[in-house]
């Protein structure tokens, strides 16, 4: 196997409704030898493909950007379904070649600086003239709107999927000189493909993923939705509550799913809406503390879409409930009024931590995007300011 484009073939015995699929490869330097387990993958899957809680075809075909490796490794598939509380799983072997016996006249391989690739691609569905693409990139704490890119389609030919992915991900290498999109060769060179594109960073960056959303022109859509008041509860006990307010003209089917950081999908509802102005609550299952997001889709009785957006929210524990233990900021918030015994929620994690008494509760406040080494729990020098606390 080579990095780069591949696709994956799922043969389905049952049609369950699916939440997503998601593969994970192991880490370049996983032990072999060793009983395979879930830390010598890597944590964040290098593909999602999202199952938009419909039943799939008994044989799925999907494409997704393999990333670089050498020699043996394992690719580990989840099929996530969204109609019991089970998964499936696959499990497949694969060799890339130059896995470490290199004799001293072959010429090593090329180290790439773009080391991380983020969750999501930049890849969708075929447009029309005059809508509009828009790219929203993410870290820990929401979206980073600074690096928000936005093309507008100029005619038919733009608007198919190979063609525009390719032109967006031309822009965001031109706008941003944080991130390279395209697909790598054996070179280590990452340039933009005519369909799907993944997103890299270098090591050290704090972005975690891409999402793609649509602005569509609708000539003759009269139906309109305006979602307005998202509130959510704290987490207890790894459930929570999600309320937001919808006003809709017409006869709109809404349908609203919430993901977490990496794409898992946590809640979900779909919910025929004529001429409503009322609340809609949606149960969320399994979350811990961090980033989600709430992604909503609209319709008329003629299946045409005609609004979406993403909406952000940080879940928190409840303190009461016992699981992180009660806290008194999540961080980074107000770290210029972190001391020794100041204690912070971690949404990277779930996790508390205690700032250490002095001489090392200095350490507690310094803290930037680019210099995060005692961040606590992920700065490489974070237990020299932090005390775990559960």
């Amino acid at each position: 196997m080579t990095a780069g484009p591949h696709q994956f073939v799922w043969y389905h015995t049952a049609p369950h409704k699916t939440t997503n699929w998601r593969y994970y490869i192991t880490k370049q330097n996983w032990n072999p030898n060793k009983p395979l387990t879930r830390d010598q993958f890597e944590l964040t899957p290098f593909c999602t493909v999202n199952g938009n809680g419909q039943a799939p075809a008994q044989r799925q075909t999907m494409n997704c950007n393999v990333p670089e490796r050498t020699g043996y490794q394992v690719i580990y598939g989840v099929w996530e379904i969204a109609d019991t509380s089970n998964s499936f799983y696959q499990a497949i072997d694969v060799d890339f070649g130059n896995g470490g016996n290199v004799t001293p006249d072959e010429t090593p391989a090329v180290v790439s600086e773009w080391t991380k690739t983020l969750n999501g691609q930049i890849a969708g569905n075929n447009l029309n003239a005059g809508d509009k693409v828009i790219a929203r990139f993410f870290d820990a704490n929401g979206e980073v709107a600074s690096m928000r890119t936005e093309l507008t389609i100029a005619s038919a030919e733009q608007g198919d999927a190979n063609q525009w992915s390719y032109d967006l991900a031309q822009q965001i290498n031109n706008a941003h000189g944080d991130v390279r999109v395209g697909v790598k060769d054996e070179s280590g060179e990452i340039n933009p493909v005519h369909g799907a594109n993944s997103v890299f960073v270098k090591d050290g960056s704090q972005l975690k993923s891409v999402a793609i959303s649509y602005e569509e022109q609708q000539a003759d859509v009269s139906e309109t939705i305006a979602v307005s008041n998202l509130q959510y509860s704290k987490i207890e006990n790894g459930n929570a509550t999600v309320t937001f307010h919808v006003n809709t003209h017409g006869d709109v089917n809404l349908e609203a799913h919430v993901m977490n950081h990496m794409g898992a999908e946590k809640g979900y509802v779909k919910q025929d809406m004529n001429n409503a102005n009322q609340d809609v609550t949606m149960n969320l299952t399994d979350v811990t503390a961090g980033h989600h997001m709430l992604k909503y889709y609209a319709t008329n009785k003629d299946g045409t879409m005609f609004a979406q957006d993403v909406l952000n929210l940080m879940l928190e524990e409840d303190s009461a409930s016992g699981n992180t233990g009660s806290y008194d900021f999540t961080f980074p918030q107000n770290i210029g009024s972190y001391k020794a015994g100041t204690v912070v929620l971690q949404p990277k994690n779930g996790k508390t931590y205690q700032c250490k008494p002095f001489p090392y509760s200095g350490y507690c406040v310094q803290y930037s995007p680019t210099a995060n080494q005692y961040e606590p729990g992920v700065g490489a020098h974070w237990k020299e300011a932090w005390i775990l606390k559960n």
